[in-house]
């Protein structure tokens, strides 16, 4: 078993104590979720403790990380999925934040950076979702392919810019353009010129996330100037 005493086990959050038990499941080669809970409580895990394991199973099955065992006639019959033993190398901080890009963030940016992120790849996520901003950005202000990077941000959300809403404070058209300009300076640049490495996950899920917020807010870009060209119309 986890080897944790039953007081441990209640403090633990549920995603910890799934993690551990997933650890659990692939080094014992446990098949059956019955006899491990069964176990549990021979090893001492009864009342709230046994709950909390159980719980945790819930969370490891609704997840993905287990799953039942194709031919088995019995729905105990449990086996550790691909995302599991992914999850259980490489860590609960990991796993969190792929949930983070898992429905949550801009579509463009989700099918653009969450393959390269689930396989470990998030510098490759982080290059992929700004490089998607810089491309609906062109696109958006009609651009030619020669404009790229911060000196593309600047033109487009400068003060006289394409995309700049002129109906809205100096200071906010300023933020705006700053929060582009400066988000591609940070995330996209280095990682076109040098390898760049993410030591902490999160920090790659954020950039990720930073991404979808510039393509939400292009979003709301391309509705104004689409209401604007309707109302201007005949």
């Amino acid at each position: 078993m986890i080897g944790l005493p039953p007081d441990q086990v209640l403090d633990l959050p549920v995603d910890y104590l799934g993690i551990l038990i997933l650890k659990d499941l692939i080094s014992s080669q446990e098949w059956n979720e019955y006899n491990y809970l069964l176990n549990a409580q021979n090893s001492g895990y009864r009342g709230e403790a046994a709950l909390a394991i159980t719980e945790a199973m819930a969370w490891l099955r609704a997840r993905a990380l287990i799953a039942r065992t194709p031919g088995q006639t019995s729905d105990a019959a449990i086996s550790v999925t691909r995302t599991g033993r992914r999850a259980a190398a490489e860590g609960l901080t990991a796993f969190r934040s792929a949930e983070r890009l898992q429905g949550g963030i801009h579509h463009s940016i989700e099918r653009e950076a969450r393959p390269q992120f689930l396989i470990g790849k998030y510098e490759l996520a982080v290059f992929a979702s700004m490089k998607a901003v810089e491309v609906r950005v062109r696109q958006l202000g009609g651009f030619p392919d020669h404009m790229i990077g911060v000196d593309l941000m600047n033109q487009a959300f400068g003060p006289s810019g394409r995309l700049t809403d002129q109906s809205v404070a100096k200071g906010e058209q300023e933020g705006t353009r700053a929060l582009f300009a400066g988000a591609y300076a940070v995330l996209r640049n280095p990682a076109g010129h040098r390898e760049v490495n993410y030591d902490d996950v999160s920090e790659a899920a954020d950039a990720v996330q930073t991404a979808s917020l510039l393509m939400r807010i292009l979003d709301r870009i391309e509705s104004r100037r689409s209401q604007s060209a309707g109302n201007s119309g005949p």
